[in-house]
């Protein structure tokens, strides 16, 4: 266990050192004259339409110049293309996420390198109490029932300390408080378990941590995530008396 913890603190060590220069574009292509075509969707003039596939919100993003776009996969549903974008000082989502202006979202087509930077934006963002943070509950308490059920059905962002880890079957079970005390549950598969271990995310081995969680929020016989990636997932704060 004592080793497990020594990995995970290298793996958040390595996390907090790297540097912006990491996540750049050197593909993509570049686009002039984009507008705003609805909360985090980018219109090109020729008809093209991305969205910024990291985040969740409502705001509009109105570039002042041309941005260098990353397609990220095929175009969905809505005809928007799934996206990053890079401006002259870098990514476009990090000042919208460090000034609080919008939510991380848990997804496997950005690349690592970016992810923990928006991470760390995010984070920034939450500890100053910056935009959507500023008001009272923001991030969703992981023990607080009542706002947990009302997201139900819902993306929300959930912090708390971890109270137990568990398996059962083919699942892990990350509990934030007792058994029907309508906390919150994180469950891991274990078809999805060797994803987070390969970043050091190993439930076992994080109880006692702080940690906030992005995803859907399902009430059944209480409320719970559903993590398939560790991007899920994201260490707020390590354990103030040590991992229990």
């Amino acid at each position: 266990m004592a080793g497990r913890r020594a990995a995970l603190a290298l793996i958040l060590c390595q996390a907090a050192a790297l540097p912006a220069a990491a996540c750049v574009s050197d593909t993509g292509f570049e686009v002039t004259g984009l507008s705003a075509d609805g909360p985090l969707v980018l219109a090109a003039a020729d008809g093209r339409r991305f969205r910024l596939v990291a985040l969740a919100g409502e705001v509009l993003v109105a570039p002042d110049g041309p941005l260098r776009l990353v397609a990220l996969g095929a175009t969905d549903r809505h005809g928007r293309v799934p996206a990053q974008a890079f401006g002259p000082d870098g990514p476009v989502e990090i000042p919208l996420l460090r000034e609080g202006r919008a939510r991380l979202t848990a997804t496997r087509l950005v690349p690592r390198d970016c992810w923990t930077l928006f991470e760390r934006a995010e984070t920034e963002a939450i500890r100053a109490r910056r935009g959507l943070w500023a008001g009272a509950g923001a991030p969703i308490s992981a023990t607080d029932a009542d706002a947990l059920a009302r997201a139900d059905g819902r993306f929300a962002i959930v912090e708390g300390r971890i109270r137990s880890v568990r398996s059962q079957g083919r699942t892990t079970y990350v509990n934030f408080g007792a058994p029907q005390s309508g906390a919150l549950t994180v469950t891991i598969s274990d078809r999805d378990m060797a994803t987070f271990r390969e970043v050091g995310l190993e439930p076992a081995a994080i109880r006692g941590h702080m940690l906030r969680v992005r995803g859907i929020v399902t009430i059944r016989r209480g409320p719970f995530i559903a993590a398939a990636i560790p991007e899920a997932l994201t260490i707020a704060e390590p354990p103030s008396g040590g991992a229990r």
